[in-house]
């Protein structure tokens, strides 16, 4: 029997002898992330071109079309809920990740000069301007309703990944451009895996350090952290892409897989969060908000009030997605991110309204993670039905056609 404490390391799932044969066979996850890959690719050609036909609702089109159903209706949530629940156990089989990191490789092959990711980029600005470019595009051209526009989505991602990785080196992408890397490593700090040393005594008496001598980096298997993280030291989900290098690295075994309890007293609690983390946490109460009032059609309805009547004031009734968006994204989150801090400011918790926005930010994330777990199971369940008609007529045209009839 398992015991968890509050002190407990957790238990270590590579002593089971069937994690461990897949976790630290040279095969994983390179093996994984190429079938992933090649779903990827297939639904990236499928979709190409596919647009509603006439007649037919844009969202019941994405239900019926295996392209939109498969990425906005069982991945995308399927990938929040991973996340809460286990970590970025995603990134580890994650198929831009191998994109990435063998177009790396050929780029060092060609005698390309790599570059280090700058400070900017690693910070995580640039992914919350991603992240909310997506949500953008999906108020402004119903991305997620239209598979010609989802494939669209898929070819750039694929073409970011190859681009970041043939100029840039130690996986450039993952560190700076993935438009999810944010959303996976702020709902991931208190998932129940992670990747840690199993004691001090091996780690503190090796002279080899396998997990992050930069010689050993460019290995194809057993590498040192491609993340440019100490394994060692570990004491956050927040970075750790749980890819297991550092296990296969280590000549004393000594790096772990670890069940434990969630939110471990032995991870490191950030009193204030940084900057690209709070915007990031901004941008997303909107459209988690948005999302929760769409289940709601009374609520969805006070929700897109302004916009709309905006837009007719305004003439901008044909561009009223994009108005529906820059509310949903910027405006709502700021309005409520400012009423939320007052008590903050009035209270002495913050000198500044941005400092009590970065201190609010971390303890916002259960809420919005709570209603982000919500609205996926619930689309999920809804869009999960069609899954057979979507396998049988990949294009969904026959069977969106025979609902609406």
């Amino acid at each position: 029997m398992i015991e968890f404490t509050r002190v407990s390391p957790g238990y270590n799932l590579l002593r089971l002898r069937a994690v461990r044969l897949v976790a630290l066979s040279p095969l994983f996850p390179y093996v994984i992330q190429a079938a992933i890959l090649a779903v990827f690719l297939w639904l990236a050609v499928i979709g190409w071109g596919q647009f509603a036909p006439e007649g037919v609702p844009a969202k019941q089109f994405a239900q019926t079309n295996l392209v939109t159903l498969v990425i906005w209706g069982l991945w995308w949530p399927a990938m929040v809920w991973v996340a809460v629940i286990v970590g970025r156990v995603w990134c580890a089989v994650c198929p831009l990740e191998l994109l990435s990191n063998f177009a790396e490789r050929l780029g060092r092959r060609l005698g390309v000069k790599q570059q280090v990711l700058g400070r900017w980029l690693r910070s995580g600005f640039l992914i919350v301007g991603f992240y909310a470019l997506i949500q953008m595009l999906i108020a402004g051209v119903e991305l997620h309703r239209v598979p010609g526009y989802t494939s669209v989505f898929l070819w750039s991602l694929l073409a970011l990944a190859a681009f970041t990785g043939f100029f840039l080196k130690d996986r450039a992408f993952c560190r700076g451009f993935c438009p999810v890397g944010l959303l996976l490593s702020t709902y991931g700090r208190g998932a129940v895996l992670a990747v840690r040393s199993c004691g001090d005594g091996p780690c503190g008496g090796c002279t080899e350090k396998n997990c992050r001598r930069s010689e050993k980096r460019n290995r194809l298997d057993a590498r040192s952290c491609p993340s440019l993280l100490n394994p060692v030291t570990l004491n956050s989900n927040a970075d750790c892409l749980m890819c297991l290098q550092c296990a296969k690295a280590c000549p004393s075994s000594n790096m772990g897989l670890f069940l434990r309890r969630p939110f471990h007293i032995g991870d490191v609690r950030e009193a204030i969060a940084s900057w690209p983390v709070m915007l990031f946490l901004i941008v997303l109460s909107g459209y988690v908000g948005y999302e929760l009032c769409s289940e709601w059609k009374a609520a969805q309805g006070v929700f897109l009030w302004v916009p709309e009547k905006a837009a007719a004031l305004f003439g901008l009734t044909s561009t009223v997605g994009w108005v529906k968006g820059a509310w949903t994204v910027v405006l709502v989150p700021l309005l409520f991110w400012t009423v939320l801090s007052m008590p903050v400011l009035l209270l002495g918790g913050a000198k500044t309204m941005s400092e009590a926005w970065r201190r609010l930010a971390l303890p916002m994330t259960f809420i919005l993670a709570a209603g982000h777990l919500a609205k996926g199971l619930a689309k999920s369940a809804q869009w999960a039905g069609y899954s057979v008609l979507a396998w049988q007529d990949p294009t969904g045209i026959s069977a969106a056609q025979a609902i609406v009839a």
